[in-house]
């Protein structure tokens, strides 16, 4: 028997492919189902631009008529969504409210939970919350952030049917809307454009920076009539602008955009549709390729040795399993009348990406980790310091205890847990009911694997 919690939602692995998604997903507590509409914001607002610390912030920076009303209240959780402001009728949205402690409109602290369940971000470079999956890798750091409004943009698509040469019938013709690029405006805090976002996925900046990606990692979002939640990998970049630097892009707060379920058929092969969608992008620089195997800076407690040097560096993502058990007092086993219970960690169970989101690994019990080349390295703990999130489980330091090759894991010495997201124990659900079911919880880790610089080959691994 078997459990799941967090989001609710499994990974899916991506390699390529545009920012749409049609996959849909439990909604947590929804929230009502639009925010109220925000009231304009007043002549004292005429400004703009980001809210101040202790500002309060107008309603209605982009008039878009889609989710939840209020400024900015990032809400990730529940059918609100984005409290961008956006009235449910998208009047409110005709201008930006002021910055300053007192500018007109509804207030924003308030603001930020109307959209229907939210958890307003502090700041505006702060993502809302997300499922461990969508966390990006050690030394990425937000730089920037837009709100996008637009449409993706599908194609009326054939599959199956007779060949092309009049060959034998393939299976029964089948149709359906296929995404073919995001059409969307940027805008920044004030409600001002920015930029553009299309297809690639690519984002074009004001400056004339373009950054284009890649979708690594889906997850389904809040909302059951929203597109996915993306991790997108920064492939490229040109110009010498605000996104020269960005390696990954997080699509989050989504609305709308999914493609529709009827309309698609024999009639209207090779149409297009537009379904409005908006989200919020986040850009961030750090954390690819070039600091990919930079040693990183850790608490002394869970540093290496000073005779090693980092050889292999990936990003594991998957579950931590925890089996209810019936325990006695001192921690042993009990039977059911003097029992209390409590989750007990099994095992995890994650795959290791490395930096082009390519599995190149499995993480099991042992801790184990085995790579796609054969060779494994079999570790023990020997350090452990507390993670910088109170939801996260903690940051190691562990020791090869022997290892199988050859390959790339035959001369690991030491291994690194670091940035470490999600993955712990819920604090409730085990009792006399649940007894030996074990539940996965997500989380996501990056793991340094260290050679000694000792070894007789220079610790070059084969």
């Amino acid at each position: 028997m078997s459990g799941r919690i967090g989001y609710g939602v499994m990974v899916t692995l991506l390699l390529a492919g545009g920012c749409g998604s049609s996959g849909t997903g439990a909604s947590n507590d929804p929230g009502s189902s639009a925010g109220n509409a925000g009231s304009p914001g007043g002549a004292s607002g005429s400004a703009g631009g980001e809210p101040a610390a202790a500002g309060s912030t107008g309603a209605g920076t982009i008039g878009a008529g889609s989710t939840g009303g209020g400024v900015y209240g990032q809400g990730s959780v529940g059918n609100g969504g984005y409290g961008t402001g956006i009235a449910g009728g998208g009047a409110a949205g005709a201008s930006g409210a002021g910055t300053s402690g007192t500018g007109a409109g509804d207030e924003g602290g308030a603001a930020g939970t109307t959209g229907g369940g939210g958890v307003a971000g502090t700041t505006w470079l702060t993502p809302p919350p997300v499922p461990p999956s969508l966390e990006t890798p050690e030394g990425a750091t937000v730089k920037l952030h837009a709100h996008a409004v637009g449409a993706q943009i599908y194609t009326c698509t054939a599959t199956g049917g007779a060949t092309a040469d009049g060959g034998a019938d393939a299976g029964a013709t089948t149709y359906a809307w296929v995404l073919k690029a995001p059409d969307a405006k940027l805008f920044d805090a004030a409600g001002t454009q920015v930029g553009t976002h299309g297809a690639g996925p690519s984002w074009t900046w004001r400056d004339g920076s373009v950054a284009n990606g890649a979708k690594v990692i889906e997850v389904n979002a809040p909302a059951a009539d929203a597109i996915s939640w993306l991790l997108l990998r920064v492939t490229s970049t040109t110009g010498a602008g605000m996104l020269s630097d960005v390696t990954y892009v997080q699509r989050l707060n989504t609305a709308g955009g999914r493609a529709p379920a009827t309309g698609c058929d024999s009639t209207t092969v090779g149409t297009e549709t537009r379904v409005g969608y908006s989200a919020d992008y986040y850009f961030s620089s750090g954390g690819g390729a070039a600091s990919w195997l930079t040693p990183p800076t850790v608490p002394r407690d869970i540093a290496v040795p000073t005779d090693v040097r980092l050889a292999i560096h990936d990003r594991g993502i998957g579950f931590q399993i925890y089996d209810c058990a019936a325990m006695r007092a001192d921690g042993g086993a009990a039977d059911a009348s003097a029992a209390t219970y409590a989750w007990v960690f099994k095992a995890p169970n994650a795959l290791l990406y490395d930096m082009t989101f390519t599995p190149v690994a499995q993480h099991g019990a042992g801790p184990s980790f085995t790579s796609t080349d054969g060779s494994s390295v079999l570790a023990a703990q020997i350090a452990r310091t507390d993670a910088s999130r109170a939801d996260a489980v903690p940051q190691l330091l562990l020791k090869e205890v022997s290892t199988t090759g050859p390959g790339v894991f035959s001369e690991i010495a030491f291994i690194q847990r670091l940035n470490t997201a999600g993955g712990v124990a819920p604090a409730t659900g085990c009792d006399a009911s649940t007894v030996d079911t074990l539940l996965r919880v997500p989380y996501s880790a990056d793991y340094y694997f260290y050679v000694s610089i000792n070894q007789p080959d220079g610790g070059t691994s084969d």
